[in-house]
């Protein structure tokens, strides 16, 4: 068992990505660009197969968004990073991107 003081958020996931906006930049200067993933798999639950379908928000922020510019959409990809609220007062959560294997 984890202890619960290891803070940990690591989530990975394997999508194709179906969606990207143009590159910004922050205030402080550093690149974002918002994208959206889809993923179809199956998982094993309760002891049972199960299909999962989805689409999830997606960022990456500051080196990594050179990656994710030279993707194409439709392209499967291995992303991994940490989920968090979309904003201050927006309660969604967005899957920040800091790693990709393609």
């Amino acid at each position: 068992m984890v202890e619960p003081s290891l803070n940990l958020n690591s989530f990975r996931l394997t999508a194709r990505l179906s969606s990207k906006e143009a590159i910004r930049y922050s205030p402080a200067g550093q690149a974002i660009l918002k994208c959206e993933l889809q993923h179809s798999g199956t998982v094993m639950e309760a002891e049972k197969m199960r299909k999962v379908e989805m689409n999830l928000m997606a960022i990456g922020v500051g080196q990594i968004v050179n990656v994710l510019d030279q993707l194409e959409i439709g392209q499967l990809i291995d992303a991994s990073g940490f989920m968090a609220q979309m904003g201050f007062n927006r309660k969604a959560l967005v899957f920040h991107i800091t790693n990709i294997n393609t």
